[in-house]
């Protein structure tokens, strides 16, 4: 499920659209896809994360390349609370290979972002930087009124915008 980012916030009455610097054709994957596919797509295009679409392009979900990493960590330790006095400890002994070899046939919906906050395209490049800024998002999909991706909006994107207006 996409949440939109709020209007109520309250920074700026207008400006520039953030549709005017953010890329329109940007890389997805879809719902069903593993996590074997997802790291082959990261790699392959050269980007540490991405949206996640169902069959109508609506937002359902985002993976990061952090997201696959902290599926591939290293637990030292797990407690497993049985609701009594007793619990149950146990330690992770598999090697980086054989956790790697157990996640990779796993549905990216498994460990992606499911709740995942969106921007519209005719909200301004200064609303949408304090929510990147305040969040510490590297990018955000854009959605249009009936919640299908348009776009995405890098950091990146912005940094270059303002630098564009500073060094003229």
């Amino acid at each position: 499920m996409s949440e939109i980012l709020s209007e109520r916030i309250p920074l700026e009455l207008e400006g520039t659209p953030v549709s005017s610097i953010m890329i329109e054709e940007p890389f997805t994957c879809t719902q069903d896809c593993t996590i074997s596919d997802v790291v082959r797509m990261l790699a392959e295009n050269e980007v540490s994360s991405m949206p996640i679409i169902d069959e109508r392009n609506h937002v359902v979900g985002f993976i990061s390349d952090g997201d696959v990493m902290g599926a591939i960590a290293q637990h030292r330790a797990h407690t497993i609370f049985t609701g009594g006095d007793a619990s149950m400890l146990y330690f992770d002994d598999q090697s980086l290979e054989q956790r790697i070899e157990d996640l990779k046939d796993r549905c990216v919906m498994d460990f992606a972002t499911r709740k995942v906050v969106c921007a519209r395209p005719d909200q301004s490049i200064a609303r949408v930087a304090a929510l990147l800024a305040k969040k510490k998002f590297k990018k955000l999909p854009v959605v249009d009124d009936e919640g299908k991706l348009v776009g995405v909006i890098r950091r990146s994107a912005i940094t270059e915008y303002i630098f564009g207006i500073l060094f003229q």
